[in-house]
């Protein structure tokens, strides 16, 4: 597959076949900091009234998954999941307590903000006696200039 059209020179002066420009431009990112394929893929979601319309989307679907729950027989072996809407009140206690869990975790796995000592002062096991000097700077070392 070949590219018919006639070189002409970019705006630096080289010389570039449009549809390479072209592609050339779909691939770098826009002065708003915008990569053109994120506006392709997620443009949609700027359109005016689209949390809305998900919103409202989603509370019909399900609305409609009760509603069908109302007609579908099951054979469950613990009565209170043949309940209409069990599955779903089920599915969101199950997230919820998943989510709610992080905290605690989170407690637990932290570290302290002190964890790596104070960031204003030297280090705790530090000599505070050495001055700064460098190890073996006194000892009479080659290269030393005394």
């Amino acid at each position: 597959m070949t590219d018919e059209t006639p070189t002409r020179r970019d705006d630096t002066g080289r010389f570039v076949k449009r549809t390479a420009e072209t592609v050339n431009a779909m691939s770098r990112t826009s002065d708003e900091g915008v990569h053109p394929m994120a506006k392709v893929l997620f443009g949609w979601t700027e359109t005016k009234g689209i949390g809305a319309m998900l919103f409202w989307g989603g509370a019909l679907l399900s609305l409609a998954l009760v509603l069908a729950d109302l007609v579908v027989h099951r054979h469950e072996q613990i009565n209170f999941a043949n309940s209409v809407g069990f599955y779903g009140l089920w599915g969101f206690v199950s997230f919820a307590f998943v989510v709610l869990m992080g905290w605690p975790l989170g407690h637990l796995l932290r570290r302290d903000e002190n964890y790596y000592g104070d960031a204003g002062g030297p280090p705790a096991d530090i000599d505070p006696e050495l001055d700064g000097a460098a190890p073996g700077a006194a000892n009479g070392k080659p290269g030393d200039d005394v």
